[in-house]
């Protein structure tokens, strides 16, 4: 019977199987990886694998083709617990790869769009990634329907999330791979909203628990707050666009962390209102105060230098002395701090001043 792990063509195309393993393994740390080890990327690479009986065979001929291709030496050492016998470890070439990857680009007829790949400095996994994309469009790439990105994803590499991280590599680019050649669009996250009044204020609140805490003290209280809606952090700086959707709203205000990313997240979603030409995005007034009055101050991860401190700090108007000294000294207040008892008794300042 033939090694498993020696009956590939030296140098022939990764499957894209075996592409997906590449690259998950060219992320991996150490230069050698044991079987244990080996499973869950195996797992992320093809997660059908999952519940097929192939499964081991399936990952001794992708083993075998990243062999073939100088991705990977497999160890003398064998599981034999199972069939087909698994290498009990695998080591990472330190030098070779740009090599073998440059070798395999130039044996790949890539399709026109991608004609770049085959002088570009490329490792395997991102060979093998480009000899994925490139199939996709000699067969179906033309005439295929526009997908939202992680539907695209999940099609071409069997796995949701991993155009997400392809899109920040150099991959991507200007001549290079891009969302319109793989009719694709990142899709704008929702923005929860919630209607608790008449008012043309709209009301983002960074965090979900505060988000619950302000919705019912709104519902009780008369405000000039017509809707509130839950940012969900870094979100925000995208689903900020849903604005457009919302009838009757002539204000926003934000209430956040105060923070580095409190604060840098806001400021964003503001300039993307400024470009789209929605209405500004301010600072929560009454909320912050309260937060800075009466809020419980925590370590940050770092000081701020002044120059940064003072950049974030602009976003809160009235509020930016205090909070430039508060960032240059490494505090955070977390906006959990203005709670639900805090917001019943101060009702009449934070809802006057939002």
């Amino acid at each position: 019977m033939s090694d498993p792990m020696t009956h590939h063509t030296l140098g022939g195309p990764l499957t894209p199987r075996a592409a997906r393993l590449a690259a998950e393994l060219e992320a991996w740390d150490r230069r050698t990886i044991t079987l244990m080890e080996l499973w869950p990327l195996f797992a992320r690479a093809d997660p059908a694998s999952a519940t097929r009986s192939t499964r081991r065979a399936d990952l001794a001929a992708t083993i075998a083709a990243l062999a073939d291709a100088g991705m990977v030496v497999v160890s003398k050492q064998f599981d034999r617990t199972a069939v087909p016998p698994l290498p009990a470890k695998l080591t990472l070439p330190a030098v070779a790869i740009t090599v073998t990857a440059a070798a395999l680009a130039k044996a790949v007829p890539w399709r026109p769009e991608l004609a770049w790949a085959a002088s570009a400095r490329l490792t395997v996994g991102q060979v093998g990634v480009l000899q994925t994309v490139n199939g996709w469009l000699r067969d179906r790439g033309r005439d295929t329907d526009v997908l939202p990105l992680r539907e695209r994803s999940l099609e071409l590499f069997g796995y949701e999330k991993r155009l997400d991280a392809l899109i920040c590599t150099s991959l991507f680019g200007p001549d290079r791979l891009t969302l319109r050649m793989l009719r694709t669009f990142r899709a704008r996250p929702p923005l929860p909203v919630r209607r608790v009044g008449d008012g043309p204020i709209l009301l983002v609140v960074e965090n979900a628990d505060t988000f619950d805490s302000l919705r019912q003290g709104l519902t009780a209280t008369s405000t000039a707050v017509g809707h509130i809606a839950w940012g969900a952090g870094a979100a925000f700086e995208a689903s900020v666009l849903g604005i457009g959707e919302l009838d009757g709203v002539h204000d926003v205000a934000y209430f956040g962390d105060f923070d580095a990313d409190g604060l840098r997240i806001p400021a964003s979603a503001a300039a993307t209102a400024a470009i789209e030409g929605l209405p500004a995005i301010r600072p929560a007034r009454g909320l912050y105060r309260l937060l800075f009055e009466r809020g419980i101050t925590q370590p940050g991860q770092a000081p701020l230098s002044e120059p940064r401190a003072a950049e974030l700090a602009a976003w809160l108007g009235e509020h930016a002395a205090v909070a430039r000294r508060l960032l240059a000294s490494a505090v955070r207040i977390p906006q959990e701090s203005v709670n639900a008892a805090m917001l019943v008794d101060t009702a009449e300042i934070w809802s006057a001043d939002l």
